[in-house]
């Protein structure tokens, strides 16, 4: 008989908290406006899939799930979270923050490799957003976008990232670009 996986996380009202109490997602410090995204999308409180399958395709291709990623999986996996403001300060905020992690990861452990050597860290892929960008999630909460040969600062915190991915609510920083390939948005 296969094992039973229970899932690493609930959700007591608005705070995403793993099974031995450490804090995972604030979705208390939330905006009205991303919280009411987050809803037309489909997420409530109490929602929680299973994310192996996600995490077990993506481990098989040498990724290592960390528990924030399960965290934000579990919650917000599957879902494709629509702007509410679709002009950033310095970019056009007119695509979904896709919460599909195959369809940002799979295939691009070598970006995300680049990303770990760049950047420093232990990145997973939690979905896409802007062009189809790859979008990792880091241990500690940092996100970025990686595509087209340029890396993102999306937010130094899985909730910040939700904040610009729905609200365009600060400049977006260019962390990097490859050689040869001028930074966007210029800075």
């Amino acid at each position: 008989m296969a094992n039973q996986v229970a899932l690493a996380v609930v959700v007591v009202d608005y705070l995403k908290i793993s099974e031995s109490g450490d804090l995972m997602i604030r979705f208390d410090s939330l905006s009205q406006d991303t919280l009411r995204a987050l809803d037309a999308a489909g997420w409530g409180v109490n929602r929680a899939v299973d994310p192996k399958q996600w995490v077990e395709p993506l481990e098989s291709e040498g990724y290592r799930v960390h528990p924030l990623a399960t965290a934000v999986l579990s919650a917000l996996g599957g879902l494709s979270v629509e702007p509410i403001n679709r002009v950033g300060p310095n970019f056009a905020n007119d695509e979904p923050y896709n919460f599909d992690p195959l369809a940002g990861g799979s295939g691009q452990r070598a970006l995300a490799l680049e990303v770990e050597t760049v950047l420093g860290g232990q990145y997973f892929p939690i979905g896409e957003w802007l062009s189809y960008s790859s979008v990792f999630l880091e241990a500690r909460g940092r996100v970025v976008a990686a595509g087209m040969g340029w890396f993102w600062e999306v937010g130094p915190s899985f909730e910040e990232s939700l904040e610009l991915a729905v609200c365009a609510n600060r400049p977006l920083l260019c962390l990097y670009s490859d050689p040869g390939v001028a930074p966007w948005p210029p800075a």
